[in-house]
């Protein structure tokens, strides 16, 4: 959906902000990492014993801290910046690297919320906490990017008419 604005120089073709596809995008993201979790359990589950603690020692906090916000930061850029479909593929790619920048950004303050929450720990005693919160962050960046990026080019592409 867009909009066209007329100014006194010329029309101006701006995107219209549809959750909708921001959600799609968002959708497709928390569903590879919720898949890569069932598939690190599966994977634990079979060939180790040490599953019993899963649901509360990996799969809530990795939902809890990874995956709902980076799907959420992912969610928000891309329906504050949605990608028209007459656009360069070159904005699309630049506007998925920031919005996996913002996931993993929103992973890091969930992140420390949580750290916080869980140790007791009172804010004037952040420092003290055994959690480098920037520890790994290009790596996840880097890790989540690709998947942000597909989702929005598969987006992108059917927005152009393309055929999936």
């Amino acid at each position: 959906m867009t909009e066209t604005t007329t100014t006194p120089s010329a029309p101006v073709e701006t995107a219209a902000r549809d959750p909708r596809r921001a959600l799609v995008v968002a959708a497709l993201v928390a569903g590879v990492l919720l898949l890569e979790v069932v598939v690190g359990f599966l994977e634990s589950w079979a060939f180790s014993s040490q599953n019993v603690l899963f649901t509360t020692g990996v799969l809530l906090p990795r939902l809890l801290v990874g995956i709902l916000p980076q799907t959420l930061g992912v969610f928000l850029v891309l329906w504050a910046w949605p990608a028209r479909p007459g656009e360069r593929i070159r904005m699309v790619l630049a506007r998925a690297l920031v919005a996996a920048f913002a996931g993993c950004l929103a992973s890091v303050l969930a992140g420390i919320v949580y750290q916080v929450v869980s140790y007791g720990v009172a804010f004037s005693d952040l420092g003290a906490l055994p959690y480098a919160p920037f520890g790994g962050f290009v790596t996840s960046v880097v890790a989540l990017a690709p998947v942000v990026m597909l989702a929005a080019l598969l987006q992108w592409a059917i927005g152009r008419g393309a055929r999936v």
